[in-house]
């Protein structure tokens, strides 16, 4: 476990290449930290935790960047999913917190503002929150399964903002050649 303190986490060994996603949940929220690298390699687990959670009576998602030096497509879709799949009304459920500017950019430029709350100032996260660390890398199970994630979370990007089909239809359209490919065989 980690433990962190007024706004610094204590240090730990460090993150693989892939980088990693620590968790916790907090009173009603789910606060989620990725450290390095937040990338299709360690994120195709979160969507089955995070809605596993929120059905157990969580009501937010929090996601803090502060550590996170690279978010790529796939994990930013996590994002999109979290907050299309538990939005309630206007409210936003799903915040954004400790991101610097290209991180703020990536979120506007993909429309992710019209769904999540973006706080551009710091914030502490609560005293005495406790991340783990989860294995996300068990799911999914299968290659085909992990194709069948990555291309769900880039279509939930193009779902949230049509401007987006022009950046990712071309990658969607190779999954589905890939898993068709994987059914003829």
């Amino acid at each position: 476990m980690v433990k962190v303190q007024n706004n610094k986490s204590l240090q730990f060994n460090e993150p693989g290449p892939e980088g990693e996603i620590l968790v916790a949940v907090f009173n009603d929220t789910i606060y989620v930290k990725p450290f390095g690298f937040a990338t299709q390699e360690n994120a195709l687990g979160l969507p089955d935790f995070l809605s596993t959670m929120l059905r157990k009576g969580t009501r937010k998602i929090t996601f803090d960047l502060q550590e996170c030096a690279v978010m790529d497509s796939t994990f930013l879709g996590v994002i999109a999913s979290a907050a299309l799949d538990h939005a309630h009304g206007s409210k936003k459920n799903v915040l954004i917190i400790n991101s610097d500017e290209r991180a703020r950019r990536q979120v506007r430029n993909l429309g992710l503002t019209g769904v999540v709350a973006l706080k551009a100032e710091p914030c502490d996260p609560p005293p005495d929150l406790q991340l783990s660390r989860i294995d996300f890398f068990h799911l999914p199970k299968s290659e085909k399964e992990r194709l069948e994630r990555i291309k769900d979370m880039h279509e939930q990007l193009v779902h949230l903002n049509a401007r987006n089909r022009q950046n990712f239809g071309a990658f969607i359209e190779m999954l589905d050649e890939e898993l068709e490919k994987d059914e003829r065989t």
